[in-house]
């Protein structure tokens, strides 16, 4: 059933590719005084699937149905001859055959504003462009075509209005005594509420109690710390299906303080992997005091609305399980359940955790962890060929090629198979299921390691991720994705599956970085005034990075025609 489910979901996303606004977004918009547009546009090198993409989606046999993507709080009502372009494409450009005025207004609900920053609109045709901001807070926009002349098809999907909230939803944690005393090990009673900002939710404030402590590995150790939260009671914050398990993630190590949060929400749509957290951005105050901006996640569970597989019992230990990759310095030995990685050089240095359930009764969970280190063999000498089992019999390669996807696409330095890198395995059923994608504040060329060593397995062994050319993980000393790489009924179907998520996932998340830089706008001018992380230059560095990556793995990756 779930092959039928997956079969039909990858359907639907294939018939809808065309319904997503592609978004090859400006590097930094900047804008006059009269908010007119006038810096180029950074894209990635055009590529036919996305040209002919948009031209399946906005072109009806007459003309071009201009549509541009807004952010929330934004509504857009077409003026004078409308949105509709009379004309015809010619491979990347569209001719105009009529002299017209694209017009309409921008309107904007209570407690939002326009961002021109991190909008766009023709900014390589800035002479017939004009962004013109109304009295009544509106904002309209003209663009002037005259007949025979043509523009970029990537011009008219670029087109983006968006906009700034003047508050963040507000997450307050109180505590009986100093943060500074809240240590990772254990759990402190607190009072939790949560008071909506600009942005609506369904499922209102919230006013509770349950328990907070310190997460994270390198994380914790920075001055704006991660917390876990849980909760006395089920509840929803922000939308996020009911649960007890939260985190607010600090983000310390990234100015622009989404990395995490455009991965977890481009990426819900995948076809493999079923389950990506929740996530939504909140002010934090600890004991009353302002802690900066952070993202309230769901943490990661076996749960109905999560990771939705029966745990493993003594009647049956053959699952399900939720596991974690994890390194050396970052398990606890007397209390994780941890169980030998057999891929790496140096087993004193890598290891594997059964994150859930947790099995109280010792000699149950001697025997599951007994289990699961003689299938992890069996896995891995099928990966590798040690074996007449083929690998295809353990590894699940829908969820295993969306995985290498998101971790290529991000050269995500975590992503590697050392750590934060989470996984399971259903009972009666021997593939072992990649879930869960987690911890991106180190990915999208934010760092520059290089220190690929088979003998030395920690956090740093892969190869540099500060540059957009070369694999990532595909090249790290882990041999299960390099070999998987290596076989053609794999690497087929990354390839479809890239060249899919091309127009989809992927624009996504290229058009979330303008979006939630101007969402963001307002509130991180307090966030910086606490931690003095450039967020202007993070957005641009970042949105410059992630065009590159992509022109790149287009290169190598992307199936033309």
């Amino acid at each position: 059933m779930k092959q039928i489910l997956r079969k039909a979901i990858a359907l639907i996303l294939a018939v809808t590719a065309v319904l997503f606004p592609l978004a090859q977004m400006a590097t930094l918009i900047r804008t006059t005084d009269s908010a007119k547009l006038t810096s180029s546009i950074e894209t990635a090198k055009v590529n036919s699937v996305v040209i002919e993409t948009a031209i399946e989606k906005h072109y009806d046999g007459d003309g071009w149905n201009f549509e541009p993507r807004t952010s929330d709080g934004v509504h857009i009502t077409p003026q004078g001859d409308g949105m509709h372009l009379k004309g015809h494409p010619d491979e990347a450009f569209f001719v105009f055959e009529k002299t017209a005025a694209l017009e309409f207004t921008a309107e904007f609900d209570a407690g939002w504003t326009y961002n021109s920053k991190y909008s766009y609109f023709f900014g390589n045709d800035s002479e017939a462009a004009e962004v013109k901001k109304l009295a009544d807070g509106s904002v309209k926009f003209t663009y002037k075509v005259k007949k025979g002349e043509k523009i970029a098809v990537t011009e008219l999907t670029a087109a983006c209005v968006n906009a700034t909230a003047d508050a963040l939803p507000r997450l307050d944690i109180s505590i009986d005594c100093d943060f500074e005393s809240v240590t990772k090990d254990e759990w402190v009673n607190a009072k939790i509420s949560l008071q909506l900002g600009t942005k609506t939710f369904a499922s209102g404030n919230y006013n509770g109690s349950g328990k907070v402590k310190g997460r994270g590995n390198s994380s914790w150790g920075y001055d704006k710390k991660p917390y876990s939260i849980k909760l006395d009671e089920k509840a929803s914050l922000l939308d996020i299906p009911k649960t007890k398990k939260y985190a607010i993630v600090a983000s310390y190590t990234d100015s622009t303080l989404m990395r995490n949060y455009i991965t977890y929400k481009a990426y819900q749509d995948l076809i493999g992997i079923d389950y990506v957290p929740k996530c939504e951005f909140v002010d934090v105050y600890l004991n009353g005091k302002y802690n900066g901006i952070y993202i309230l996640v769901e943490r990661i569970s076996i749960e109905k609305n999560k990771i939705n597989i029966a745990e493993a019992d003594e009647d049956n230990i053959t699952g399900g399980y939720l596991i974690e990759k994890n390194v050396h310095g970052r398990v606890n030995y007397k209390k994780d359940q941890v169980f030998d990685c057999p891929y790496q050089a140096n087993q004193v240095k890598d290891y594997f955790v059964l994150e859930e359930p947790e099995i109280e009764d010792t000699e149950l969970r001697r025997e599951v962890l007994q289990y699961l280190n003689v299938y992890m063999q069996r896995l891995h000498n099928s990966v590798m060929g040690f074996s007449s089992e083929q690998y295809t019999e353990y590894i699940d390669e829908d969820s295993w090629v969306d995985f290498v996807i998101v971790q290529e696409i991000s050269k995500n330095i975590d992503g590697n198979l050392k750590t934060s890198c989470w996984m399971y395995k259903e009972r009666d059923n021997n593939k072992l299921y990649m879930t869960a994608l987690w911890d991106f504040d180190l990915a999208y060329g934010i760092v520059n390691w290089s220190n690929a060593d088979e003998e030395r397995n920690d956090a740093t062994d892969c190869p540099g991720s500060g540059t957009y050319e070369d694999f990532m993980i595909i090249n790290s000393s882990c041999p299960w994705i390099k070999k998987l790489y290596q076989q053609d009924e794999f690497r087929e179907l990354l390839t479809e599956r890239y060249t899919c998520y091309r127009t989809t996932v992927i624009a996504e998340l290229q058009a979330l970085i303008p979006e939630q830089a101007a969402y963001l706008a307002k509130a991180e001018d307090a966030n910086y005034k606490l931690w003095k992380k450039n967020f202007s230059l993070g957005v641009a560095n970042l949105q410059t990075w992630l065009n590159g990556r992509l022109e790149w793995l287009d290169e190598v990756w992307l199936i033309e025609n």
